[in-house]
């Protein structure tokens, strides 16, 4: 039986994922780093004066933050589009891993203070992803008993082992429907807006996914 606290998870492809650790975690710390990165990702490679404008930051910071997001290895250049003017970046792999586990990367309170400032800016992206949604709900009044998502909690009762297992099986679930393989964008003329010869045109979507203990087991709250 293999060991489930063994590093890598089954999942774990360094093809595909960036692997940040507390060691390393510095380099994606920032907003504007995680957006940035997340451009490339969805819309493909493009210079810095386009990001710059996309996020509403002057080339120049665009600029300084790619130079620390290519030295630790999560952008590229793409010389295949550069010229003399304008230098092209693209996104190094499609996804980005964070995990404790590996082994002698644990890092000293300093690199886990980071990486826990690292934690909370991207569960922020994420919660106002959401609430950038729900505040579509009235435009979409006409459509809303038709559309496929949702937001949803479950209270669960877990072993480790179980959990380990429960977050594989999500994430092969999701593998299947992943379409933003082989270096191919999410964005304009990637697999998102190409037609279907026979079915529905596909809509770009965003799945979250949280498994985390219950910080308050026997339903105590904070008092606001």
């Amino acid at each position: 039986m293999p060991d489930p606290h063994a590093w890598p998870p089954p999942w774990f492809d360094p093809d595909r994922h960036d692997l940040l650790t507390p060691l390393n975690v510095r380099a994606l710390s920032h907003p504007v780093r995680l957006t940035l990165l997340r451009l490339l990702r969805e819309d493909g490679p493009q210079t810095a004066s386009r990001l710059g404008e996309r996020i509403g930051q002057s080339s120049g910071v665009s600029s300084y933050h790619l130079r620390i997001m290519a030295t630790a290895g999560l952008v590229v250049e793409d010389p295949s589009l550069g010229n003399r003017r304008d230098r092209w970046w693209r996104a190094a792999h499609e996804a980005t891993t964070f995990s404790f586990r590996v082994p002698g990367q644990a890092g000293d309170v300093e690199q886990i203070e980071l990486a826990e400032q690292y934690l909370r800016t991207v569960t922020q992206v994420a919660y106002e992803r959401v609430l950038s949604w729900i505040g579509t709900l009235v435009e979409r009044r006409d459509e809303l008993a038709t559309l496929p998502w949702q937001l949803g909690e479950a209270s669960l009762s877990l072993t480790h082992t179980e959990a380990r297992e429960l977050s594989g099986q999500i994430l092969a679930l999701v593998a299947r429907y992943r379409r933003d393989q082989a270096d191919r964008a999410r964005g304009p003329g990637g697999p998102d807006e190409v037609e279907p010869p026979d079915g529905p045109r596909r809509e770009r979507a965003v799945f979250q996914f949280q498994l985390l203990p219950d910080p308050h087991p026997g339903g105590e709250r904070p008092v606001p």
